[in-house]
């Protein structure tokens, strides 16, 4: 049988090729936080393969520190463009410096930057500081690479669960579910 992370390659590559929007890797990642409430926001997708899903963000961020208190994790996507959402359930295990510094080198400078120059998630008191602090990172790595500050990082999400939803114009979707089994994927067609 095919696998999921087969179909969501697939799909993935023809939704980047044939899309329009800028942030074409945007994913939504759904975390418990501390008050047991789901916490969703989007984030830029780095790879998928047979081991799971990859994102970064600062190993401080509000998403990291929901992640440190429970591993559990969902990944949305929704790509109109090819008519399909994704939905994705699994654990979140940190990725290794090597890899972190591997996605590091593939951001842009600009990206580099905000993420040198910002502690992620955290109270600021005004848009005019985020602009000094700004200034200030930009102005001090002209013309230098910007290493990859120790508290940036990512995760990797190890599916349990994908399901994908093809939209059909007659409303009769095509939804199909694999759920991880000690034997493997078990694929199973539901109601839409």
């Amino acid at each position: 049988m095919e696998s999921p992370l087969d179909v969501f390659r697939t799909i993935w590559t023809e939704a980047r090729m044939r899309g329009t929007l800028t942030h074409r890797n945007a994913v939504c990642v759904s975390t418990i936080d501390g008050n047991g409430f789901p916490s969703s926001r989007f984030v830029d997708l780095k790879e998928a393969d047979d081991s799971g899903f990859v994102f970064c963000t600062s190993l401080e961020s509000a998403k990291a520190l929901d992640l440190g208190r429970d591993p559990k994790a969902c990944i949305t996507a929704w790509w109109e463009h090819v008519a399909t959402q994704i939905r994705i359930k699994g654990l979140c295990t940190v990725i290794s410096s090597r890899e972190a510094d591997a996605y590091w080198r593939t951001r842009s400078p600009d990206a580099q930057i905000a993420t040198a120059a910002f502690d992620q998630s955290r109270p600021v008191t005004s848009a005019a500081t985020l602009a000094e602090k700004h200034a200030r990172t930009l102005q001090a790595s002209e013309g230098q690479d910007i290493p990859r500050p120790a508290a940036w990082g990512g995760f990797r999400l190890r599916p349990e669960y994908v399901e994908f939803m093809q939209f059909r114009e007659n409303r009769v979707h095509v939804r199909t579910a694999y759920t991880l089994t000690a034997a493997g994927w078990e694929r199973a067609l539901l109601q839409p």
